[in-house]
């Protein structure tokens, strides 16, 4: 019974022997296919005489016009039958206007077709345009500047030719010309170097108006030129100038109820018997005529209330800023950096305008002015509070603008501002109910008087 055991368990191990040594250790990987090359689209066939095809490409659907409607003698090149753009295409008419119809067809995609001895040659049509030199023009400014033409021709010429600002005189052999009419926009520079000039270099239409000259350069087609010829001599007007005359009083105001405003109208008031109407809209502006501004200013400059503190007179072009700076520049501290190895402070120094600046912008509007005007008076006072040793600036400043008529004057006031001061003096010797004390109060505002005429 022992042996008969032993040799059913000696059978069992063995066969798991044998089971385990013909068991696969891993899956084998999937075998590769060998690429099957796609067959080409099978051509398409259409019976009968109306054609409505959808979303089919331009090289199968030539090729089925010619092969199953049309029965002509043809040869069509390969750059047609590869053509792959979607078209589609619908026709239900007289067989014998189909051929028409086709060629028709085919140009609008840029082919062509000829017929020769009966047989059509289909292919792409060629570009006459391609290779024609672009036509040049070049135009001296007169009255605007050469910047400011291109910014306005910029939008207009930039993605079809080549607009530029030419700062002296223009070497056309010398500077290249852009490969197409179709090129960027871009600026010749002021040199005759050959080197230099090889290639007008391809900017944006931002980067070139910040060039400055009196010559505008233009590359493109015979077309765009004719346009430029007729639209430059349209812009290249003058601006126009005109005269701004300003009267800047500082008027001390005793009585705390009336304002520098209504002062200055009771002055013109009793010498040109003239009031500001309606103060709804406006209670700090007066307008009248400029033929009696002479009498106006006299009687101003009479009263002992009014001080006058500047009169500009100046001539300007239109869209042109007018400053004048009657003062001083006063230094103040600026930042501390460290430098060098050391890392010594060293303090900045930073200078700045007091005094009354008056800075205009006047443009002519038709037959109205437009004006911008800033107006600052300010000083310096010793610093009691913040940083020590910087000056503290006192500023009073007024912007507005407006539309005037021309010669018309206008009267701004409104900028105020209040003062108040205490004195004590005492003897030591003496009870303080008997020391000295005196205090004072005072208003000043500033009166702005400004004419603009056209020259």
């Amino acid at each position: 019974m022992r042996k008969l055991v032993g040799l059913l368990l000696l059978w069992a191990s063995w066969c798991g022997a044998v089971e385990n040594a013909l068991l696969p250790q891993g899956i084998p990987p999937l075998p590769t296919l060998p690429g099957v090359p796609s067959a080409p689209p099978a051509p398409l066939h259409m019976h009968g005489g109306a054609f409505d095809l959808r979303f089919v490409n331009v090289g199968q659907l030539v090729d089925l016009l010619y092969g199953e409607a049309l029965h002509v003698p043809h040869v069509i090149s390969n750059e047609v039958l590869q053509d792959q753009r979607l078209v589609s295409f619908q026709w239900d008419g007289k067989r014998d206007e189909l051929h028409d119809f086709v060629r028709v067809f085919l140009e609008s995609q840029g082919f062509k077709v000829e017929t020769r001895d009966g047989v059509d040659f289909i292919g792409r049509r060629a570009d006459t345009t391609k290779g024609t030199p672009p036509a040049h023009y070049v135009y001296h400014a007169k009255h605007r500047s050469a910047a400011y033409l291109v910014q306005v021709l910029g939008p207009l010429f930039a993605s079809r030719g080549a607009v530029g600002v030419l700062p002296g005189a223009l070497d056309l052999s010398s500077a290249g010309a852009p490969d197409s009419a179709s090129s960027t926009a871009g600026m010749l520079p002021a040199s005759n170097d050959r080197a230099a000039t090889t290639r007008v270099p391809s900017v944006t239409a931002a980067e070139q108006l910040v060039a400055s000259g009196d010559e505008v350069v233009f590359f493109g087609s015979a077309d765009d030129v004719a346009q430029l010829k007729a639209i430059l001599p349209e812009l290249d007007v003058s601006p126009g100038e005109l005269v701004v005359r300003g009267w800047v009083y500082e008027v001390t105001e005793n009585d705390s109820k009336s304002s520098a405003f209504s002062i200055a109208v009771n002055v013109l008031g009793g010498a040109l018997s003239i009031s500001n109407g309606d103060t709804t809209a406006d209670r700090n502006s007066l307008r009248f005529a400029g033929p009696h501004i002479d009498a106006a200013i006299t009687a101003l400059n009479g009263t002992t209330n009014f001080r006058q503190i500047s009169n500009p007179h100046v001539r300007v072009q239109s869209g042109q800023h007018v400053r004048l700076n009657v003062g001083a520049q006063v230094p103040t501290l600026g930042s501390v950096s460290y430098q060098g190895t050391s890392g010594a402070p060293v303090q900045s120094v930073t200078y700045q305008d007091a005094g009354l600046i008056f800075d205009v912008l006047p443009s002519i509007v038709g037959d109205s002015i437009d004006m911008a005007v800033d107006e600052q008076l300010s000083d310096f006072v010793a610093t009691t509070t913040g940083v020590a040793g910087s000056p503290t600036k006192h500023t009073r400043e007024m912007k507005t603008s407006m539309r005037m008529a021309d010669g018309e004057v206008v009267v701004i006031g409104g900028l105020t501002q209040d003062t108040a001061s205490d004195a004590r003096n005492r003897f030591p010797w003496l009870p303080s109910f008997l020391d000295g004390k005196g205090a004072s109060k005072g208003r000043t505002e500033i009166v702005l008087v400004l004419q603009v005429q056209k020259v």
